[in-house]
């Protein structure tokens, strides 16, 4: 089989011949895309016109990186919630801290997770893990439809094996596994996935809904404030609710004790299955990624696991005024953190340890001395890791538009992981250093190329 670059480039050169996929093609495959729910916050998702691509052998690999990287993270997640002080150490909201403490009745509290990373090569470099509840799982599936109908697709079948990623199948299996596990509900649960009603992604939300009905599973979308509490059963007016996929953020939820009252309250008295369950905040933490790289942690980890952790995880601290050991490959010294980080502008990045949609995050090599040390000063103040800066790949995707012509964009690629298992990608397109949707970001599908598929 050819290489995956032959592959993009004969890709391109068929997308630019093709008569349907000029302005007016592309006006449509626009249009589509608004009216089939692939889109965030009234904008659609996708605006290039080629799907990424991954061979058997890339997905393989990744998916052992993602075990080992999950297994580590699981034995991390033991060592700090080890003893009866454990909430006291993470430095959580005392609102959040009431949330945590709810015992979901299963033991796995990572069900729905990703792990966001950018490839570089052969190369992959993981910065954080979303363990909230992490989007797009349902607008990859719907914009691997679009891709799957195009007259490229249909040329590259044609001396190619292809066939695209499926997430949703993942997703629901994954909710159905910990519902048996929670072990308190019979037959088929009734589902509802619950957030906000304004939340942008709003349409992933009835495109799940849908998934889930036709594979047997009664599914409603649901604001938390429209719930009820009956007769130790949690209503949506008249739907009975068993298993809640929780979109709504723990952190909203800490904010807004009132309007989530009686989700919190069903939680509590388990009259329903939460995924994720409140208690996966304790995840969605980037100083996982501390405890993981920091060699004087005392968490237990396999050789294969720490290699791993070497090869894939950039060094990373919470930020604090201490002395301990600086990046692998400056040699490991021993340095006094506050000062290496004023010192390191130009390699390290500042985030909230526990924010999402890259709010709050300090790129140091675009800021200057005296912003950088105001920033420093911000992470001191909050809860901060700092990280070394990875690789930020580009790559070349011919843009929707009447001449198709090629633009640069920021890549990433997030494995999924459910339960601990790989199952598919969010692939994100960025013309800034931040790939992320909520800054206006788009999304493409991954499909797998090659024998063996």
């Amino acid at each position: 089989m050819e290489s995956l670059d032959h592959l993009r480039r004969q890709w391109d050169a068929d997308v630019l011949a093709d008569p349907t996929l000029g302005g007016e093609g592309c006006d449509r495959l626009l249009a589509w895309q608004m009216e089939h729910g692939a889109c965030f916050d009234d904008r659609p998702l996708c605006r290039v016109l080629r799907p990424a691509f991954v061979t058997p052998t890339q997905l393989v690999r990744l998916e052992g990186i993602c075990r080992r990287l999950m297994a580590a993270i699981r034995q991390v997640r033991i060592h700090i919630t080890a003893g009866d002080d454990w909430l006291d150490r993470l430095g959580l909201m005392p609102a959040v801290r009431k949330l945590v403490a709810i015992d979901p009745g299963f033991e796995k509290i990572g069900i729905t997770t990703r792990l966001d990373a950018f490839e570089d090569g052969s190369a992959f470099s993981f910065v954080e893990l979303n363990a909230e509840a992490p989007a797009g799982i349902a607008y990859h599936d719907l914009l691997a439809r679009m891709f799957r109908d195009m007259n490229p697709m249909e040329r590259l079948r044609q001396h190619a094996e292809v066939r695209p990623l499926r997430v949703v199948g993942w997703l629901l299996q994954a909710l159905l596994t910990t519902y048996n596990e929670w072990g308190r509900g019979a037959g088929k649960p009734r589902i509802a996935i619950v957030d906000w009603r304004t939340s942008p992604t709003t349409p992933e939300f009835h495109l799940l809904a849908q998934a889930f009905g036709r594979a047997g599973y009664p599914t409603v979308v649901a604001d938390p404030r429209d719930l009820e509490l009956r007769h130790g059963r949690l209503w949506a007016g008249d739907f009975r609710i068993d298993l809640v996929y929780r979109r709504v953020l723990v952190v909203d939820c800490a904010a807004r004790p009132e309007d989530v009252a009686t989700l919190v309250e069903a939680a509590r008295q388990r009259a329903v299955c939460m995924v994720n369950p409140f208690r996966t905040a304790i995840l969605h933490r980037k100083r996982l990624f501390a405890e993981l790289t920091d060699p004087t942690s005392p968490v237990d980890l396999r050789p294969e696991e720490r290699a791993t952790i070497d090869q894939c995880i950039p060094w990373t601290r919470l930020v604090r005024d201490i002395r301990t050991t600086g990046p692998a490959a400056e040699g490991a010294p021993t340095i006094d953190l506050l000062d290496y980080i004023r010192q390191g502008r130009e390699h390290l990045v500042l985030k909230p340890d526990d924010a999402y949609g890259g709010r709050g995050v300090f790129l140091g090599w675009q800021m200057d001395a005296q912003a950088w040390e105001a920033a420093l000063d911000e992470a001191q103040a909050a809860h901060y890791v700092v990280q070394d800066r990875v690789p930020l790949p580009t790559r070349e995707f011919p843009v929707m538009g009447q001449d198709r012509q090629s633009d640069m964009f920021l890549m990433d690629r997030d494995p999924y992981v459910f339960r601990g298992r790989m199952g598919g990608f969010l692939t994100r397109l960025a013309v800034g250093p931040l790939a992320n949707v909520t800054r206006g970001g788009g999304m493409v599908p991954t499909f797998v190329v090659g024998s063996g598929t």
